[in-house]
């Protein structure tokens, strides 16, 4: 074995050890900031008026309480 994988094989547990945390990490929602109603008109086409009405009742059902 060269002489220089040997202290790298003994230091790798030790690096590795260096990065564990011990405290929780905590997570932010922030997807309803990009994620909001869509507005439509009477000019748009009844799918598109779907799509529309279907992102909102899933924003309303994720977001309208936060």
């Amino acid at each position: 074995m060269p002489a220089w994988k040997k202290p790298v094989l003994l230091a790798l547990p030790l690096l590795l050890a260096a990065c564990q945390t011990t405290t929780p990490i905590s997570v932010t929602d922030t997807s309803c900031r990009g994620f909001v109603p869509i507005l439509y008109s009477r000019k748009d086409t009844p799918g598109t008026i779907n799509q529309a009405r279907e992102h909102n009742a899933a924003w309303d059902a994720l977001c309208k309480t936060k």
